[in-house]
């Protein structure tokens, strides 16, 4: 039997989306092959109201201070900082 490696990743969140998730940071426990779309809906189902009131381009991403790809995977201690932007 395999087993995965699990890893932790701190999730931190703008003034905007802590009124949603009511925290300004969390970590989460991942395996180490997650990659970033999957764990961006992980994220989405456990808070559904983000995308509701952030439509597609008003929420930003950064891994560790760089722009992710959609099938990057996360390491060790990477931190998500998930940040929105106000429609013009």
């Amino acid at each position: 039997m395999v087993f995965l490696k699990r890893i932790k990743v701190d999730i931190l969140y703008d003034e905007e989306l802590l009124k949603i998730t009511g925290k300004a940071s969390e970590p989460a426990i991942i395996s180490d092959n997650l990659q970033f779309v999957q764990f961006l809906n992980f994220i989405f189902t456990s808070y559904p109201e983000i995308q509701v009131k952030f439509p597609p381009g008003s929420i930003g991403f950064l891994v560790d201070g760089k722009a992710p790809q959609a099938l990057d995977t996360f390491k060790d201690g990477d931190k998500l900082e998930i940040m929105t932007f106000k429609q013009i």
